[in-house]
């Protein structure tokens, strides 16, 4: 399989570039609704949105490329600097090596988010629960852009298993079949959005409101547990700690003990 890019010209088009600018448009129409529902100012969004859009992208794209890290200390081994340098700018900005990792772009929103609101002293958590929706939909689209670009690919499998994929691109260890992990994270993450939107509407009717935050930090809960679940089919090359564990693996199950943290204090803290 080889759909990662295909040519216009002289121009080599990124398949799965395209997607996430598509899953980029979409989830901010979506993100306009979610903010005004929650009676919060879009003007916040608008003179904010190209560090909302490109630092999230830089963290995923780190993420990615310390995967791809002992690659490219091979390459730079023995070179002079300046040819050092050459490489290492190539290979971080060559997407289709790796493409983004979904966790470090979630880290990289939050992280951005948060700096942002509490510099403009904006209701922090009001916000993350507007993200909520919208984040899931980046998401799902990260995860079909993935699956034609090869980013965040699977283990390997027996060739009679009828999902097996398999990819003919130089940044894939694997030659034989693999699972199609970014299909199965799109279809989770679909039915997660789903249920979101149904938890949406059931708390915007609700006669009983909710603290602010918990709504993000509940789709937070799950969408880690869904990501730490989907490690144990990925083959990308990744660091491993403690043998065996995976460190996007390991960040998502943090996130998921922080969040429950979270909940735990605030679901029960009065509100006013």
């Amino acid at each position: 399989m080889n759909f990662s890019t295909f040519q216009i010209g002289s121009f080599i088009i990124s398949v799965g570039g395209i997607i996430l600018l598509i899953g980029l448009c979409i989830s901010t129409l979506v993100l306009i609704l979610t903010s005004r529902r929650k009676e919060l100012s879009v003007d916040f969004l608008s003179h904010n949105l190209p560090a909302l859009i490109l630092t999230p992208l830089f963290f995923g794209r780190i993420g990615a490329f310390l995967q791809l890290y002992e690659i490219v200390e091979k390459k730079i081994a023995e070179q002079g600097l300046i040819h050092q340098i050459t490489i290492f700018l190539k290979y971080f900005f060559s997407f289709q090596e790796g493409g983004f990792d979904s966790v470090w772009v979630v880290i990289g929103f939050i992280v951005t988010f948060a700096a942002l609101a509490i510099w403009k002293k904006e209701p922090l958590l009001k916000w993350l629960d507007a993200f909520a929706l919208p984040g899931i939909l980046m998401v799902i689209f990260i995860h079909i852009a993935g699956f034609f670009s090869s980013w965040g690919y699977g283990k390997p499998v027996n060739e009679d298993f009828i999902f097996a994929v398999s990819y003919d691109l130089p940044n894939v260890r694997f030659a034989g079949p693999i699972h199609p992990v970014q299909i199965y994270g799109a279809i989770l993450f679909s039915a997660l959005f789903y249920g979101a939107l149904q938890l949406w509407y059931k708390k915007i009717f609700s006669r009983k409101a909710w603290n602010p935050g918990v709504y993000f930090f509940s789709i937070l809960l799950m969408g880690s547990l869904i990501n730490g679940f989907l490690e144990f089919f990925r083959g990308d090359s990744v660091q491993i700690i403690f043998e065996q564990v995976r460190m996007p693996q390991m960040i998502s199950f943090g996130v998921v003990f922080f969040s429950i943290i979270f909940l735990i204090i605030h679901t029960h803290e009065k509100h006013d």
